[in-house]
């Protein structure tokens, strides 16, 4: 259990930092990483609610999806990404206060914000690769979509980023008029963070073993103590523990 506490414990740092790395991403204004490009767009087309708030519904959609697709195969351990939603969607907001008062003064200082931006964000997510206990719902829903195609993971990731960018400029053009929060930056963040990533895994000497079914039954209860939400189906349910490994192994090769 000290294992699985410490285990989580990164995790939810590695959230928090992932959400630092992004607000820095968004003070350079050279576009957002592709999964909170279209959570961006809203956020400018509709100022009075929160960019963290748009992250949170954002997610709450794509959780929805996994639920869609995988069906009696959706297992009650991927809610935990309910409250993982939860705490990146706070720190974001958190974090943008500050951030609010950050403007570059010219191109280098923006390019120098986007690469530390995407240097602590790479962080975050080895932090949460490293830890090997949940995914964040864009990966999960990758997963998702693997567990039904057999298609490769890393494939298939890039192409759902490329369709959270597509969406992204399309909503900016109806919403706003113009392409908003998809820029070089946007490009720089989709092919250097998955590098970043994986070195700074392999310096963390690689992902933990993915948990045991015990473990994760440990997990959702600790979730179910705090949360109203009841799973509805146990028939032949996916093995979260395979998508961890799935995603870890992603990030390893």
């Amino acid at each position: 259990m000290k294992s699985l506490f410490a285990r989580c414990c990164l995790l939810a740092l590695g959230i928090v930092v992932m959400a630092l790395g992004i607000d820095f991403i968004v003070a350079a204004d050279l576009g957002n990483s592709p999964i909170s490009s279209f959570g961006y767009v809203l956020t400018k087309a509709f100022p009075g609610i929160s960019f963290g708030v748009f992250m949170f519904v954002w997610n709450m959609l794509l959780l929805l999806g996994q639920v869609i697709i995988l069906r009696k195969q959706f297992h009650p351990v991927a809610l935990l990404q309910i409250p993982i939603s939860v705490l990146f969607s706070l720190a974001i907001d958190a974090f943008g206060i500050p951030f609010s008062f950050v403007e570059p003064i010219n191109y280098p200082h923006a390019l120098l914000l986007l690469a530390i931006g995407i240097a602590i964000l790479a962080l975050g997510v080895a932090f949460t690769v490293v830890a090997n206990v949940a995914m964040n719902s864009g990966e999960a829903l990758v997963s998702a979509i693997t567990t039904k195609t057999g298609w490769n993971f890393g494939h298939t990731k890039v192409g759902f980023d490329l369709g959270c960018v597509i969406l992204a400029v399309a909503s900016s053009l109806l919403l706003t008029g113009g392409i908003i929060g998809v820029r070089e930056g946007t490009l720089a963040a989709a092919a250097c963070t998955g590098f970043i990533v994986n070195i700074y895994v392999r310096g963390m000497g690689g992902a933990r073993p993915a948990l045991h079914e015990a473990d994760l039954k440990n997990v959702v209860q600790a979730f179910e103590q705090t949360s109203t939400t009841q799973a509805a189906s146990q028939d032949t349910p996916c093995e979260f523990s395979d998508f961890a490994q799935n995603r870890a192994e992603s990030f390893e090769a």
